[in-house]
């Protein structure tokens, strides 16, 4: 008796959760159709404090609109972090900031943006308007008053007591400024090392050098850049280089530009300076060299958080200089906060023919260094 009971109090349940007149799970008008309340967002029809983009699947990105080079967008939000979309994706854009916008033809305009599927148009120029198919690229306006910059401070340090103490660092910074035509590339690399001599218990240093590497490129099509200049410094006392200027001119191709796969070479003639520190008696202290340039630049991301990065250049310069000058670093960054990256890579150098010093020592021909980092992106 009692199970039979129970069986019809649950079939009385189910029976009143199906009913018609039953408001148990949503609200419903009288025409029995559910009532759906609106989303709980306003996105003001003039832009506001953010830049805003809207895909075409619908979805909606609150944020800063860094750039858009080779149909690529990047924008920052700081819900979803730093993200890289296909311009043909999206169905509008609109931007609070002042942005600079270059078209196939090589017009330049200013202003804050409205883009359509169709349409380039200017939220406080009503009267301006260009087709979208004959947008080249997009960078924030020098007309903004915002900074143009953005780059990254990476740093490595070992060091190891006890018996014997070891202390190494290595510090890097890149910084990049791009506009609707133009992008320029700092970046600098210092690497020291020191250990303990067991006689003497005083630390002597085993290495020390720096790099750093300057250029300016024009773009003249979608492709095809001009760096004009490119300059490098460099300075390594074991390589018996007291300090070595590169300065030239080089032409660029981009052969990839993805949301996530990003690739271009570049060759060029450029000119060497080289001061030794110590030489043979009777040697030249110092070396001037044409120079035949070779580089490329290689990113592309294996996951959303981890970024392989391959850089290369060879100098081709005369045998009193080394011949040929090979630099590689090589590595991945991987992301584990919004601004901070752990790099794990290695740099190689490599000099054909080094440059003996005074007493004749030949300095070796390939330097390898792995370094383990933390890089702050701003």
């Amino acid at each position: 008796m009692n199970a039979l009971a129970k069986l019809l109090g649950t079939l009385l349940i189910i029976f009143a959760l199906n009913s018609p007149s039953s408001n148990a799970f949503q609200e419903k008008t009288t025409d029995n159709k559910p009532v759906v309340p609106d989303w709980p967002i306003d996105v003001p029809t003039i832009p506001q404090k953010w830049d805003w983009i809207l895909l075409k699947k619908g979805e909606l990105l609150g944020g800063e609109l860094i750039s858009m080079y080779q149909d690529t967008v990047e924008f920052d939000s700081d819900e979803v972090g730093l993200v890289n979309i296909k311009m043909k994706d999206i169905a509008q854009i609109r931007t609070n900031s002042v942005m600079s916008i270059r078209m196939d033809d090589g017009l330049i305009a200013h202003g804050q943006l409205l883009i359509t599927e169709d349409k380039i148009k200017f939220i406080n120029q009503p009267d301006v308007s260009f087709p979208r198919i004959m947008l080249l690229s997009i960078a924030p306006s020098e007309k903004s008053g915002d900074s143009l910059w953005d780059g990254d401070i990476s740093i490595g340090m070992n060091f190891k007591s006890g018996n014997s103490e070891r202390f190494d660092y290595t510090a890097q910074a890149s910084a990049t400024r791009l506009t609707s035509i133009t992008r320029t590339l700092l970046a600098y690399t210092g690497i020291f090392s020191e250990v303990e001599d067991p006689d003497t218990g005083s630390n002597v240093k085993t290495e020390e050098n720096h790099r750093f590497n300057a250029s300016f490129d024009w773009f003249y099509s979608r492709r095809f850049f001009f760096r004009l200049p490119s300059f490098e410094y460099y300075t390594d006392e074991f390589k018996n280089i007291e300090y070595q200027v590169t300065t030239g001119v080089a032409a660029g191709y981009i052969l990839y530009d993805e949301a996530d796969f990003k690739w271009d070479i570049y060759a060029g003639p450029s000119i060497q300076y080289t001061r030794f520190n110590k030489v043979d008696e009777g040697e030249k202290d110092d070396d001037t060299s044409p120079v035949i340039l070779l580089g490329t630049m290689y990113e592309r991301d294996l996951t959303d958080d981890i970024e392989y990065v391959f850089i290369y250049s060879a100098k081709f310069v005369s045998e009193e200089s080394g011949k040929v000058i090979h630099h590689l670093e090589t590595g991945i960054e991987i992301e584990v906060l919004s601004d901070f990256d752990i790099d794990l890579k290695a740099i190689v150098d490599h000099v054909d023919q080094p440059i003996p010093d005074e007493d004749g020592n030949i300095p070796e021909q390939t330097d390898i260094l792995f370094i383990v980092g933390l890089s702050y992106d701003f």
